[in-house]
């Protein structure tokens, strides 16, 4: 186990320095001039000058890069045009709101998701597997925004359940974002939980169990649950980075402090450090992730841990 571990820690480096790279040529390859970017078209020519040599932006491209990733490992991201404030700083002020939403919506989307999969594949081809199946792709075809705009039409303005927008404590705030990010996500669950449930019903082991007398609720839920998770897990990781590095939509409907709103906040600005930062940040964040549902592949699975 530790050496499977061990392998995905190597490979991980090799991934974020693919990531940096990308990251770096999308930002000082794209037309135009960073520098008047930032300060504007009509900045005078000395004050565009001193920006470049302060940013670097008058040396060559690949000394910039060497001399923005030796910052970049000893986690100096520059510093923000706007607020002059260490970008690091910014992004890590920002990080707990976007996590307890990805987490809160994850969790909403893991219940609900499995939930309706298991009870789907439960009763296949009878009227509840037909309303599951409309529910979740009405899930996967609804525009975030606009579910987030009738949660706030329906449960903020007619009703007066919940507040429409920001984090100012409490966990009425994080309802609305949160279900917003989760009912989408669940309805990819949903789909792969019931697709999978049903062809691991259809092998052997759970024919021999079958005919060895093990309860029906034995069968399906110690047996086959278990074995289904795998696939639904890959669901789950990829869906939580995306959570992560996606809820920009979400955090700006809903005035969510998060990474996300940051970052429309830097592009609207013109703050290029900080973009760069939010976009290493979801990169990294999504490799890491990554990482961790490789680790629960070999719990769930032992015999991958010897692929």
């Amino acid at each position: 186990m530790w050496v499977y571990i061990a392998r995905r820690l190597l490979a991980l480096p090799l991934v974020l320095l693919g990531v940096s790279v990308l990251v770096f040529l999308a930002l000082h390859l794209a037309p135009g001039d960073p520098a008047q970017i930032m300060l504007g078209e009509v900045a005078p020519r000395e004050q565009l000058e001193r920006l470049r040599q302060e940013l670097g932006l008058d040396q060559p491209l690949v000394v910039q890069y060497v001399r923005w990733l030796g910052r970049l490992v000893q986690l100096d991201l520059g510093r923000s045009i706007r607020s002059n404030r260490p970008v690091v700083e910014e992004i890590g002020a920002r990080i707990p709101a976007t996590a307890q939403l990805a987490a809160t919506a994850v969790a909403v989307a893991v219940a609900i998701g499995v939930t309706a999969g298991v009870v789907s594949a439960r009763r296949a081809n009878t009227w509840v597997d037909q309303v599951v199946t409309i529910v979740a792709m009405a899930g996967v075809a609804m525009p975030v925004f606009w579910q987030a705009l009738m949660l706030i039409l329906l449960f903020s303005v007619y009703l007066g359940w919940l507040p429409p927008s920001g984090r100012l404590g409490g966990w009425q705030y994080l309802v609305l974002p949160a279900v917003t990010l989760g009912t989408s996500a669940a309805a990819a669950i949903t789909r792969m939980t019931r697709s999978t449930m049903l062809e691991v019903l259809g092998l052997d082991f759970i024919r021999t169990a079958r005919a060895k007398g093990v309860s029906e609720a034995r069968v399906f839920f110690h047996h086959a649950l278990r074995n289904a998770l795998v696939p639904v897990v890959t669901i789950v990781g990829l869906e939580f980075g995306s959570l992560m590095a996606g809820a920009v939509i979400t955090e700006t409907v809903f005035a969510w402090p998060g990474v996300g709103r940051l970052v429309v906040d830097a592009i609207r600005s013109r703050d290029l450090p900080v973009v760069q930062g939010c976009v290493l940040f979801f990169a990294a964040s999504y490799a890491l992730i990554n990482l961790v549902v490789d680790v629960t592949y070999a719990l769930l699975d032992p015999r991958i841990r010897y692929g």
